[in-house]
C-alpha cells in the first residue's frame, strides 16, 4: 500500500489531507496483516515483504522507484497484492472488487477463489483505465500484481483526495476493511505454500 495522501481540492503543500481511507485503511491492512502473522509465530518458506511506498499521490513514483531495482537486480517475484482504499463500502452488492487492467489475470482467479473459500463475500472485477496505483509498477516491469479494491471505480469513495477523508465517512469503523485484512492473510499464506 502507499502511505501518502493529497488534497487536490486545495493543491497547497499544506492542504489538510486525512487520508483515512486513501491510505491509512490499507496501511491498516498490511500492519494487520503482520501483527497476525507475527502473533502466531508464523515462519515463512519464502521471503515475505510488506512495503508502504511513497509518492503513489503524485505518479507512482516509490514503486516504480523500487520495481525498477527489482528489475535491474533480476529480482524473483511470486506475486504482489496492492492494497490501497479498502474501508468504503461503495458497492453495496460487491464487497471486494478486482481490477482487472494493469493487473494479472491468473493471480485475480486466485485471489477469487481466497474470496470465495476465506472472506466469504461477494465480489467482482471493475476496470481503473488508468494506472490506478502501485500494482501498476509491479505489472509494468513483468511482475504478477493485482489490486482488490473496496468498490467499483464510479462508486469509491468520493471524499478521497480531500479534507473530508476521514473515518467518519465510514461511520468511525473499521468493518470493511476487516475483510481486505482476511484476503490478505490468506494471499500470504497461500501463495507461500
Amino acid at each position: 500500500g502507499h502511505g501518502d495522501s493529497i488534497n487536490t481540492d486545495l493543491n497547497q503543500p499544506s492542504s489538510p489531507a486525512p487520508g483515512a481511507d486513501d491510505n491509512a485503511s490499507g496501511i491498516s491492512v498490511v500492519t494487520e496483516v503482520i501483527q497476525v502473522l507475527t502473533t502466531n509465530s508464523y515462519r515463512p518458506k519464502n521471503t515475505i515483504q510488506f512495503i508502504a511506498y511513497a509518492a503513489e499521490e503524485v505518479g507512482l513514483m516509490g514503486s516504480m522507484e523500487i520495481t525498477d531495482k527489482y528489475q535491474s537486480e533480476n529480482k524473483q517475484v511470486r506475486g504482489v497484492i496492492q492494497f490501497d482504499g479498502t474501508n468504503f463500502n461503495g458497492s453495496k452488492d460487491l464487497s471486494i472488487v478486482l481490477m482487472r487492467d494493469h493487473t494479472n489475470k491468473a493471480q485475480n482467479l486466485f485471489i477469487g477463489k481466497l474470496i470465495d473459500t476465506y472472506v466469504k463475500v461477494n465480489w467482482g472485477y471493475d476496470e481503473c483505465g488508468y494506472a490506478c496505483t502501485d500494482s501498476y509498477s509491479w505489472t509494468y516491469r513483468g511482475y504478477t500484481a493485482s489490486f482488490p479494491a473496496e468498490a467499483r471505480l464510479k462508486e469509491e469513495n468520493p471524499h478521497i483526495h480531500s479534507a473530508r477523508d476521514t473515518l467518519e465517512v465510514s461511520l468511525q469503523s473499521a468493518t470493511h476493511a476487516v475483510k481486505f485484512a482476511k484476503l490478505g492473510l490468506a494471499y500470504v499464506v497461500e501463495l507461500d505454500k
